[in-house]
């Protein structure tokens, strides 16, 4: 929305930003998690396709915080001066940049949320359709 309404920017860049490295955290974790538990299954096509799409959703997760956290440093930098004594007002002062860095930001947010919406998708698929076979213990039954 922020881009659609310029007048919104300087109240909600700063959430914007938080809430998108909130979310390339919880993309790590639930990367971190996907392994725990491919180490616990069957390795099945649907499986390792689950897995791909998962770290290509962190990945793309990872990207787009940083873009977001950029966003926020050009409005600091341009928008309420800060950093002035450096060369951050030099880097950021083109009116291309505010327009690429927008670009690049929804570009980038668009494709982070289609592949966490297609690894969320096949990790039910995987589930629901019973996929993700235990794999057997080996050790010997105590009795």
């Amino acid at each position: 929305m922020i881009l659609i309404r310029p007048s919104w920017r300087p109240a909600l860049i700063f959430p914007t930003a938080a809430i998108g490295i909130i979310g390339a955290f919880g993309a790590i974790l639930a990367s971190q998690s996907g392994e725990w538990l491919q180490q616990r299954v069957r390795e099945t096509q649907t499986v390792s396709d689950h897995q791909q799409l998962g770290e290509m959703a962190r990945n793309l997760s990872i990207l787009f915080a940083g873009m977001l956290f950029l966003w926020a440093l050009r409005e600091l930098v341009i928008e309420r001066k800060w950093f002035a004594k450096t060369p951050l007002p030099k880097l950021f002062a083109p009116k291309w940049t505010a327009t690429a860095i927008a670009v690049l930001t929804l570009l980038i947010g668009g494709l982070t949320t289609v592949w966490v919406v297609q690894a969320g998708h096949s990790g039910a698929k995987a589930a629901w359709k019973g996929k993700l076979i235990p794999v057997r213990d080996s050790r010997p039954e105590s009795g």
